[in-house]
């Protein structure tokens, strides 16, 4: 089995995963909002914990949505500009500004563990819920991580003049 192939199925764990992620958390935000308004507006009880709970769920479902996004080539690019360059200079400025977006999540990474490790230093909980703060934190080098391990993949893929394997399911790409 090439390194390729491995790497390519690491990253379908990492799908999966994401998958289930971006599901509980739209299945939480909208949850915990109608709950919010049905008891605020039919018993006149706020809550407030189901506006906290939505805001972290949707810190999660940002970052996963990004790292799902970019597997299946959904995010904003310069392919026209791209396709109309001759091949090599397409290739080299792909690879440049691969390599500028994998510059762009390693300090996204690092900062995003230095916030959390501070945060679980101190041991903050949030304001309402009793989670940990370091917890919510953690979307941001965990999202980037997983970010960086799909450019990775597609440089490998670039350099090597391979295909990727795209993320199975449904795409907007395809529907629109």
């Amino acid at each position: 089995m090439k390194v390729i192939d491995r790497l390519e199925n690491v990253n379908d764990h990492i799908d999966g995963f994401v998958k289930w992620i971006i599901i509980v958390t739209m299945v939480i935000i909208p949850t915990v909002m109608m709950t919010q308004v049905i008891i605020r507006y039919v018993f006149n009880y706020p809550l407030g914990w189901p506006e906290e709970a939505a805001r972290f769920a949707f810190v999660w479902l940002t970052f996963m949505s990004a790292c799902a996004a970019l597997r299946r080539g959904e995010l904003a690019a310069m392919g026209f500009f791209i396709q109309r360059m001759p091949p090599h200079l397409a290739f080299v400025l792909t690879v440049i500004a691969r390599l500028c977006i994998l510059i762009f999540l390693a300090v996204a990474i690092y900062s995003g563990c230095d916030m959390t490790s501070f945060v679980f230093g101190r041991g903050t909980r949030s304001p309402v819920l009793p989670i940990p703060m370091w917890f919510v934190y953690m979307s941001l080098p965990v999202g980037c991580l997983f970010m960086a391990y799909q450019v990775v993949i597609s440089l490998f893929h670039q350099i090597g003049g391979t295909t990727p394997r795209r993320a199975t399911g449904p795409s907007l790409a395809q529907h629109g």
